[in-house]
């Protein structure tokens, strides 16, 4: 999640991007006198791939700048106690939206603003915690925060440094926000999310901070550490977040500190409800990952295999008492994309010693590991990035990656999940009709080509192809196309009959491609325009010159022959389509047979407007 964090100005500065991992803000530090502050928020759409083989869906959300979206929620917004706020809201969705910012003194929005409008909320910010800050509810628009219009508001105390609230005992040495969410793609991908009945909303996808295990890193600190949660629950189910290994010390809710603090290993909040908890990380001379999860069990993402949801982990790094380098470096940022594994090796904070070596293991960490290679081509620094080129088989599977330093510590595995299968349908590009310029007197089949390539999505070889005219139906419904070879990248063919081309209505129709891997994905449907222009041109002004004439008065001294001029030929536009002539003839006393004319000529040379002066010459 982005904090965004509010200096003693009227100016706000953003740290982080939005798919940044769940950083660690250091203790504040209180201003000596209250500010005035302004912050930009823009209601944004977008788009993000969930994980796991898991499906694209639309989001909604909030930005600092007018840019799309890549996941659900918006920046955190930190300001200090006393603080004059004003955030601007300014719409960029297709409907009435408004702005609520939970717990705070201000007037509620109860109308909203444009879709292209902007609207200030301004109110002081007179008690330090955690808030929620999400869309108004306007009339119909109960959909607005499950599509992600959503985020975290924190108030620093102004009684000392590092703490929560003004109690001593809220003091901690770092802090991470967790807000919590869900996603149901029927309503994320609903062609009008204002219809949806929100009655029938069932998630299928359970995120922290717009994020869905394996996506979300862990929280990383200390051991002996004291770490502040900020939970913030902006979803619509109820979540009770535990950590395995350690109690949470709860010491406020919805911004209001306990008389008395509670310890849980897991607490339950509400919708809309927040909540601040300590807790003490494990110090020790090894690592400690402490799993934090949604106890409730949504650890799943939608029905794909393996573990999902709201789970991520608080790394405590081990605090080394004694002197010298005693500790293996940590590794992190591991990932792993089109056949290549990458991670990061640091010893700087423990011990400072060169990185010597990396390794992987597939699925266990028996045997031997197979070597990683530094980024750079040499392990010479105490932070390395390193890769390898890794087969990963079909289907879910986990791979362990460790570092060594240069006095021969091994450091702790950090385990990436991973899908070795194919499931991402082949990219359809390139698509031909011939001709794609007709009318309702086809005689031939139209032609449909285009190419089909798997290699970027899963290396399959392409099985089928189909198109759709106009409107796409159901995967496999299509008329069939003919695959060319049985490669990752071929070329797929197919034809529209005469008869479906002559029954089609005049004006522009979209011929939709789209094809299928050996693995039985279909890609996303691609289109070409094909015309269909069924109305003829229309002849005025046409004069003969000279005339009369006995057969013996020539058009001048160099043409022996009468001239037959045609002012205006055009081809008028109609159902949105107008196509440029081609071609011009005149007849003699009797019309006959389309084509069996006198040819014209184009008075400029050729046929190529949709207006045009023609002309042809008799001779004498």
């Amino acid at each position: 999640m982005t904090r965004l964090t509010l200096k003693r100005v009227a100016t706000s500065l953003l740290t982080g991007g939005m798919l940044a991992a769940l950083a660690l803000v250091a203790g504040p530090t209180s201003p000596a006198s209250a500010a005035t502050v302004a912050i930009d928020l823009y209601a944004e759409t977008g788009s993000m791939t969930l994980p796991a083989g898991g499906q694209t869906v639309t989001v909604w959300g909030y930005s600092s700048s007018d840019t799309p979206v890549t996941q659900p929620g918006g920046p955190t917004l930190t300001v200090a106690q006393g603080d004059v706020v004003t955030i601007t809201l300014h719409n960029q969705l297709g409907e009435q939206s408004g702005l609520l910012i939970n717990e705070q003194a201000m007037v509620p929005d109860l109308t909203g603003i444009p879709s292209g409008g902007t609207k200030s909320y301004t109110f002081t910010a007179s008690r330090p915690g955690t808030y929620l800050y999400e869309a108004t509810l306007l009339p119909n628009a109960e959909h607005q925060v499950a599509m992600g219009l959503y985020g975290a508001l924190v108030v620093t105390p102004t009684a000392g440094s590092g703490q929560a609230y003004a109690d001593p005992s809220t003091a901690f040495d770092n802090s991470a926000v967790l807000v919590l969410s869900e996603v149901d793609p029927a309503l994320n991908n609903a062609t009008n999310p204002a219809a949806f009945d929100m009655r029938k909303y069932a998630p299928r996808y359970f995120l922290i901070n717009g994020q869905t295990y394996p996506d979300i890193a862990p929280i990383e600190t200390t051991g002996g550490n004291k770490v502040l949660l900020r939970y913030v629950n902006a979803g619509i189910q109820y979540h009770s977040m535990g950590i395995l290994g350690a109690r949470q010390n709860v010491i406020a809710l919805d911004g209001n500190p306990l008389n008395y603090s509670r310890q849980y290993v897991a607490e339950t909040f509400g919708p809309g409800q927040t909540a601040d908890a300590l807790v003490t990380a494990p110090a020790s001379d090894q690592d400690a990952f402490l799993s934090l999860y949604d106890a409730s069990q949504t650890l799943h993402n939608s029905n794909n295999a393996g573990l999902g949801g709201m789970l991520t982990s608080l790394h405590a790094v081990a605090n080394l008492a004694s002197s010298g380098d005693l500790a293996g470096p940590v590794t992190s940022s591991v990932a792993f994309s089109s056949g290549v594994l990458t991670a990061n090796i640091d010893d700087s904070t423990r011990g400072n010693s060169n990185v010597a070596a990396a390794e992987y293991y597939l699925d266990d960490v028996s045997g031997t590991g197979t070597a990683m290679n530094a980024a750079d081509a040499a392990f010479d620094s105490p932070s390395e990035n390193v890769t390898v080129a890794a087969t990963v088989p079909a289907g879910d599977h986990v791979l362990y990656v460790r570092g060594q330093d240069s006095v021969g510590n091994w450091g702790a595995f950090s385990s990436f999940l991973v899908n070795g299968g194919d499931n991402g349908g082949p990219t359809t590009s390139g698509v031909v009709l011939t001709p794609k310029l007709t009318n309702n007197l086809r005689t031939t089949s139209i032609g449909v080509t285009a190419t089909a390539d798997d290699s970027a999505s899963g290396g399959s070889n392409i099985s089928a192809a189909e198109f759709f005219i106009d409107t796409v139906g159901t995967n496999g419904s299509g008329t069939p196309m003919t695959v060319n070879t049985a490669a990752p990248v071929a070329s797929v063919d197919g034809t529209i009959p005469s008869v479906v081309a002559n029954a089609l209505t005049e004006g522009t129709h979209q011929v939709w491609v789209h094809s299928q891997d050996a693995q039985g994905n279909w890609g996303d449907p691609v289109a070409a325009n094909l015309i269909m222009d069924k109305t003829a041109p229309t002849t005025a002004g046409v004069t003969v010159d000279p005339t009369p004439n006995n057969g013996l008065i020539p058009y001048n001294a160099s043409i022996p022959a009468v001239r037959v001029t045609a002012a205006s030929i055009t081809d008028p536009v109609a159902s949105g389509v107008n196509t440029g002539i081609k071609t011009a003839e005149l007849f003699i006393d009797t019309v006959g047979a389309d084509g069996t004319g006198i040819p014209m000529n184009a008075t400029d040379g050729v046929f190529d407007s949709t207006t045009e002066i023609a002309y042809a010459d008799i001779p004498l």
